[in-house]
């Protein structure tokens, strides 16, 4: 009984299951899943009947000579006649066809030799009509679907969303400067008779531009809850699509929405999938993208001061967008959301930070102190690591710690505790990261020394962090200098500690970024070497421009590039060789504790110079 039960619930499960999506799927839904059913009925009918009549017995042929002898015989008990043949039923129950016509033998005849006669006079083979049908059928459900699929395709995959009094400026955090830009746009879509009134020429457009992560998208959403009218969403991916015109299509089609809407904000996310710097000639590919570009163009100007619409467009790459959609009339406005700043770290962890438990010793200006260079949603992601980190230690409330051990996984990724090394190369990754760790705090003009570990995190088997005292949007010579000197620190620990043909792979990482910062220097910055030309030294390095570099001239900014790079390696080896105990005791004490803050590696570096009791009485 109970095997039989379970048996009749399986059986009615795949019904449960049309029915439910039925009852969840919209009209478009519906309409597709009834299409693309009758289209496999169509199909499964039109087998069946072929199989069936393929199936069916076929007469053996008679000639009609046999046919008439077995009459005159009495061996016929029926004759089914046609106007092409003829189906004879003999006494033993035998079937037998006849393809000449009897129309000219007397029914009489028949009759006198007792058999049963039978006219069909317009017999139809039925199975062409009826593929035929079912061909047509199939034909116009595919097509009705297919229609749909088009109709889905020219709408792309924007969407509406009502205005919210819950969501506004005071829901992003940070970029004042970027809210205030977009104060008239709420003043607008609120009173635009206020404008009209002045002559004022309302902002038809915003670009919103800067590193991914920094809020554009939620700004954009805010504006609109702000100004307390509807946000429709799309983005720029959403244009492209392997039908030459769709693209152009789409954008009438979204313009048109958002008129309809008015007043509304249009974002458009990505703008740059949508509208890059077009190129002349080019492929069909390339023709497609520039028909939809130059629609675009057309769109936004159709809009005017009456329309209610305003376009608020995002992009990480600004560089590469159309010239024609960034001149006046069209996007008006160009804001910056950069990476935020000291004081909007802070704002943005609080804001983050709402709802959750915190211990007392927490300080997010401690926190927001050290994630200098972190976006809006690294810092999110850092408040929430540690919540999921306190909550994996059943803690009620999240600690320091826990924020500190968050900002190192969304910085260097997740502790590898699972490597175990070998206590050889261990001891070779002590003495690579106190090497970096010892420069740090030994040379002028380096940041100051925030952490160094040898717990592997990421493709990392060891780390030295530096974190600035302060916040800095300038740099000069002598902290570039400083910053080579501390990424070759490692190299020169391990060539000190274990010789020239010890050192490892290590330093693979370290010596690419001395390479690079070395470069950046000579021909961005104009840093090569004192005392040099400036002005020759900061020729830009671009691939375009390498033919107006005389061979002479590029031998000259390579060879500043390489004297930055031997400087730093020969500096850090200076200072390791001064502080050769220092090395050692910190290398000793990495691979004892794995892990020490700032304070603590200076604190063993001084006791190893100067001793235990001098050490504690600095």
């Amino acid at each position: 009984m109970h095997h039989g039960g379970e048996n009749t619930d399986a059986s009615f499960r795949p019904v449960r299951r049309l029915r439910r999506f039925w009852r969840r799927a919209d009209r478009r839904g519906r309409v597709l899943a009834a299409s693309a059913g009758a289209a496999g009925l169509s199909a499964g009918a039109a087998g069946f009947y072929a199989l069936l009549a393929a199936a069916s017995p076929a007469s053996a042929p008679m000639a009609f000579h046999d046919y008439a002898s077995a009459v005159s015989a009495g061996k016929v008990a029926e004759v089914l006649v046609r106007p092409q043949d003829a189906e004879i039923l003999l006494h033993g129950g035998e079937r037998r066809q006849v393809r000449a016509p009897l129309e000219w033998q007397p029914m009489a005849r028949l009759a006198e030799a007792g058999v049963a006669v039978r006219y069909e006079p317009e017999a139809r083979d039925r199975l062409p009509t009826i593929s035929s049908l079912l061909g047509i059928a199939t034909i116009l459900a595919f097509g009705l679907a297919w229609a749909f699929k088009m109709r889905d395709m020219t709408r792309s995959g924007r969407r509406f969303q009502a205005p919210s009094a819950n969501k506004g400026f005071g829901d992003v955090a940070g970029q004042e400067e970027a809210k205030a830009e977009l104060g008239d746009i709420v003043s607008f879509l609120r009173d635009p008779a206020r404008f009209t009134a002045v002559g004022a020429a309302p902002c038809r457009g915003v670009l919103l531009y800067g590193p991914p992560g920094n809020g554009k998208t939620r700004m954009a959403a805010a504006l609109a809850g702000e100004a307390g009218v509807p946000f429709l969403h799309a983005s720029g991916s959403e244009f492209t699509e392997m039908f030459v015109g769709l693209g152009a299509m789409r954008v009438r089609r979204l313009f048109d929405d958002a008129r309809k809407a008015a007043p509304c904000i249009l974002f458009l996310d990505e703008i740059d999938a949508l509208a890059q710097a077009r190129v002349a000639g080019g492929t069909g590919g390339d023709r497609e993208h520039a028909q939809t570009v130059a629609q675009l163009l057309t769109c936004m100007d159709g809009l005017d001061g009456r329309a209610g619409v305003v376009v608020i467009a995002a992009t990480n790459l600004a560089e590469t967008l159309d010239p024609a959609l960034l001149r006046p009339g069209r996007f008006d406005r160009r804001v910056q959301v950069g990476r935020p700043t000291l004081v909007e770290r802070e704002a943005i962890l609080a804001l983050h930070a709402r709802g959750k438990p915190f211990a007392p010793e927490v300080d997010l200006a401690v926190l927001a102190s050290r994630t200098g260079g972190m976006s809006g949603a690294d810092l999110a992601h850092v408040v929430n690591e540690a919540a999921v980190l306190a909550a994996r230690e059943s803690r009620a409330r999240i600690e320091s710690s826990d924020l500190d051990q968050a900002t190192d996984r969304v910085l260097l990724g997740p502790a590898r505790r699972s490597l175990i090394l070998a206590e050889a190369e261990r001891r070779i990754v002590a003495v690579h990261e106190a090497g970096h760790a010892l420069v740090a705090l030994r040379t002028p003009g380096a940041e100051p020394l925030h952490k160094v570990t040898v717990m592997p995190r990421g493709a990392a088997l060891g780390l030295a962090m530096q974190r600035p005292a302060e916040e800095r949007f300038l740099r000069n010579r002598r902290q570039l200098l400083a910053e080579l000197a501390v990424a070759a620190g490692g190299r020169a620990a391990e060539e000190l500690e274990f010789g020239a043909d010890a050192v490892t792979t290590g330093a693979a990482g370290d010596l690419r970024h001395v390479s690079e910062a070395a470069r950046r220097m000579v021909f961005e910055l104009g840093m090569g070497a004192e005392g040099e030309d400036v002005v020759f030294l900061a020729w830009p390095q671009d691939p375009r421009l390498a033919d107006t570099v005389s061979p002479e001239g590029r031998a000259r900014l390579e060879a500043a590039v390489e004297k930055l790079a031997r400087g730093a390696l020969d500096e850090a080896r200076r200072v390791l060789q001064a502080h050769r105990a220092g090395l050692r005791a910190l290398a000793e004490a990495l691979l004892r504790q794995e892990t020490l803050d700032g304070a603590e590696a200076e604190a063993v570096v001084r006791e190893a110079v100067t001793g235990p009791a001098l050490a504690a009485a600095d």
